[in-house]
């Protein structure tokens, strides 16, 4: 697997707080959580037994280009809407 993304609205809690963590010890490299309540994407690299390394949260007006995919960018807002 490259990449895991996951939609959220109601249940974004569970998604960062369980899942998340669940998919870091089991090795996916990357996951995406597009919380449609908040408005973003939480963009999740480089996992550990520990949790993922590494974290980000972009915001309307920005892109995000998976790790192993470089050639792919994709506008945070084809995720949340207009």
């Amino acid at each position: 697997m490259l990449l895991l993304v996951e939609v959220a609205e109601a249940s974004a809690v569970v998604d960062r707080e369980v899942k998340v963590p669940l998919y870091a010890r089991a090795g996916i490299p990357e996951v995406w959580v597009v919380d449609l309540t908040r408005h973003h994407v939480e963009v999740y690299r480089r996992p550990s037994p520990q949790g993922y390394e590494e974290v980000r949260v972009l915001r309307r007006g920005e892109t995000v280009t998976p790790a192993l995919l470089p050639d792919l960018v994709v506008p945070v807002d084809a995720f949340l809407g207009s």
